[in-house]
């Protein structure tokens, strides 16, 4: 059975490219456009992984990586995507229970790595 991704992006150029390249590995992917379907589609689909944008029409990135953690499944790996570079991004995508940091634009096979060791990592 293949490994359940979620990607909660409201760009749907993103989201379509994370969808390729995520499903070309051979990953299940499934995506919200913004933070409460993102929010709701963890909670009905248990993904694996959740790969997340930071800046969100409807919420920040980090609030929805704390509303994750403390739904009862803290142990799922979650990578932020964004074009925030500031180290204090980063800093604040840790302290919210990210595993890493993924700019945009990314390169899809550094991409497919982090993903890889964020998930074996979780094992």
């Amino acid at each position: 059975m293949a490994q359940k991704i979620l990607v909660v992006d409201d760009e749907a150029e993103y989201r379509a490219l994370l969808g390729q390249i995520l499903g070309g590995a051979g990953y299940s992917v499934f995506a919200a456009a913004n933070g409460k379907q993102g929010i709701a589609l963890y909670a009905a689909q248990k993904p694996d992984l959740v790969l997340l944008d930071v800046m969100l029409p409807d919420m920040i990135g980090f609030d929805i990586a704390r509303a994750m953690r403390d739904s009862g499944r803290p142990k799922t790996p979650i990578l932020f995507c964004s074009v925030r570079s500031a180290a204090s991004s980063l800093a604040q995508g840790l302290r919210a229970g990210s595993v890493d940091y993924v700019l945009k634009p990314f390169d899809p096979e550094d991409l497919l790595k982090r993903v890889r060791t964020a998930l074996s990592e979780a094992a």
